[in-house]
């Protein structure tokens, strides 16, 4: 599937996006990245975010740093649903391995559960590099690589009793190219690949990785979802800090 493809899939799934999947009271979201994000990027002038879709990052940026905010998306459906909201960033519709931008332009980055859904990974991140300024900020935000692998998952052993529950890691290796089915009916794609592919990547882009924060799932999340305090120690957040 090319990108034409891809953005006339998000284009169908926008509304599902920004109507519901946006409107989650999701907890890690909430109490994990977001706050990490206020405090790693306080301070900077200008700050692209990265395949923002409709906006939910930005305008939380804008509001609690008060930096300018421009908001790339592949998606003019997607961009097209955050015009509706107050506090609304710089919306410019752009492919993340081709940003319409000079060299230099912006102090911080941030793509935030984004790069695991782009085919041109190098390409991307060597744009991120280009638009920043020297020592620019960026901050990469993934779903784990190693605990979000295809046919990773729970997994019931009813060869016990009671039956046991563990988390299976599937072939965490290999690159793979698949479609999620996020919520019925709603398919996104995704491109699975081992942390060591993201790290090396932005090194050979020029990138200097400052930290490497492997997050464990916040205390609202396990209180909301009891089930998973079996797995509270199984990541389900990468996040990379870096500079170029």
């Amino acid at each position: 599937m090319g990108d034409d493809e891809r953005r006339s899939l998000w284009d169908q799934n926008s509304h599902w996006w920004a109507d519901q999947y946006t409107a989650r009271d999701d907890a890690d979201y909430q109490d994990v990245i977001l706050p990490f994000v206020k405090d790693s990027l306080s301070g900077l002038g200008k700050i692209i975010d990265i395949g923002g879709g409709e906006g939910r990052l930005s305008r939380y940026l804008i509001e609690e740093i008060g930096s300018e905010l421009t908001c790339t998306d592949f998606s003019f459906q997607q961009m097209s649903a955050g015009n509706i909201k107050s506090l609304r960033p710089n919306f410019v519709q752009a492919e993340i391995a081709r940003l319409p931008f000079g060299d230099g332009v912006f102090d911080g980055a941030v793509a935030c559960l984004v790069f695991e859904h782009a085919l041109e990974l190098m390409e991307a991140v060597e744009e991120v590099s280009r638009v920043l300024r020297p020592s620019g900020k960026f901050i990469l935000i993934l779903n784990h690589p190693a605990m979000q692998t295809p046919e990773s998952g729970f997994v019931f052993d009813h060869g016990e009793d009671p039956p046991s529950k563990y988390w299976r890691v599937s072939d965490y290796l290999v690159e793979t190219s698949h479609f999620e089915e996020v919520e019925k009916g709603v398919f996104l794609p995704y491109e699975h690949r081992p942390i060591s592919k993201y790290v090396n990547t932005l090194i050979e882009s020029g990138f200097t990785i400052e930290r490497l924060y492997e997050p464990t799932l916040s205390d609202r999340h396990i209180k909301k979802n009891p089930e998973f305090v079996t797995i509270r120690y199984i990541p389900r957040l990468l996040i990379i800090v870096c500079s170029n």
